[in-house]
């Protein structure tokens, strides 16, 4: 098919990083490097919508929790790790 040609200008700052993945031998053009960033971003992003789901329910949970009387308290960072660890 015909698909549309993309264009994309790197930004200077960038273009080294870009050229030495390639030159590393990780991958065979420079539209590789940027096609992978692209799909780490698209993971990146999926990561950060299950996390913002999970706490959401976790939100919600919460507020029932409290309504309820069943509350916890959080005193140090450890214990607010291991909450967050147990979601």
């Amino acid at each position: 098919g015909t698909g549309s040609n993309m264009e994309i200008a790197i930004p200077k700052s960038l273009e080294a990083l870009v050229r030495r993945k390639v030159e590393e031998g990780h991958y065979s053009t420079e539209a590789e490097v940027v096609a992978d960033a692209l799909r780490l971003m698209q993971v990146r992003d999926e990561v950060a919508a299950v996390k913002r789901e999970r706490l959401r329910d976790a939100l919600d949970r919460g507020y029932e929790d409290v309504a309820a009387g069943r509350v916890l308290q959080l005193e140090t960072e450890d214990e607010i790790d291991a909450l967050f660890a147990s979601l």
